[in-house]
């Protein structure tokens, strides 16, 4: 199914604004440009859909125009260990080192408009709008510092930690797409998937949020609000500077 990129609602204005203010805010990407070249390859995808399956073949690139996707690693026995969550306006290279397969499994979290690519057709929009390589190497190196954050709050962080953490990396990625506040965002994951993203049991993660409740520190309502009431000791839980690492996962522009 195909979805016009133009008449999707704000859908073209927001993803132009996730990657092209997000990555160059001194004008790098021309908006009509990025839209113009993106439109004929956006597809809707489903909430639940996987889109690209481990181990089989998989576009170079796909580009997130609105919704969620988890990518994620399995073992033979089921457990899953979410890598990353992409946001519109990101890039999700799942291929492994010889870029015919699928390093990772990629899902559709919510309902999804995404653009596959395959590496010639990556070539060809690189020759429509050449900045959009410039834009890979900065959202990039976004995603390896974010990761990195995590990595080290799952090998070294307690639950309590992981759980701050996570909430106040999606808090600060939300907020910079316009989708919150530094006191309010919603989440679209069950506990579950919260505790796949951090190396917890649903259960853990149940018992951790309630304790950040009881504490004072946040609020959640549903699946899931969660309003932030105090962002100074949830950072202190964490172990993070918040304004640090904000500069540090926000895509910026490369200066030359």
């Amino acid at each position: 199914m195909h979805a016009d990129l133009m008449t999707a609602g704000n859908t073209s204005d927001r993803f132009v604004r996730h990657v092209a203010t997000q990555a160059s805010r001194h004008g790098i990407v021309q908006s009509q440009r990025l839209v113009e070249a993106l439109r004929p390859r956006v597809t809707a995808v489903s909430a639940g859909t996987l889109v690209v399956h481990e181990g089989d073949k998989v576009p170079y690139l796909i580009a997130l125009v609105d919704g969620w996707i988890a990518l994620s690693k399995s073992l033979r026995n089921g457990d899953r260990q979410i890598i990353d969550f992409a946001l519109p306006g990101e890039f999700i290279f799942a291929a492994s080192a010889d870029a015919s397969m699928a390093a990772l499994e990629v899902q559709a979290l919510t309902d999804t408009l995404l653009a596959r690519h395959s590496h010639t057709q990556w070539k060809q929009l690189i020759a429509q709008v050449p900045e959009m390589e410039l834009v890979r190497t900065v959202l990039s190196g976004a995603t390896r510092a974010r990761i990195a954050e995590r990595m080290l709050r799952l090998g070294k962080g307690t639950a309590q930690m992981r759980i701050a953490y996570a909430l106040l990396e999606l808090c600060i990625r939300l907020r910079a797409l316009g989708e919150g506040t530094d006191q309010a965002f919603h989440i679209p994951l069950t506990q579950q998937q919260l505790g796949e993203f951090m190396g917890l049991s649903s259960v853990h993660v149940c018992r951790t949020m309630r304790r950040l409740e009881r504490n004072g520190i946040i609020d959640v309502a549903d699946h899931m609000d969660v309003r932030v009431r105090d962002a100074v000791q949830l950072a202190e839980i964490a172990k993070v500077d918040i304004d640090c690492l904000r500069a540090e996962i926000l895509p910026r522009p490369l200066v030359s």
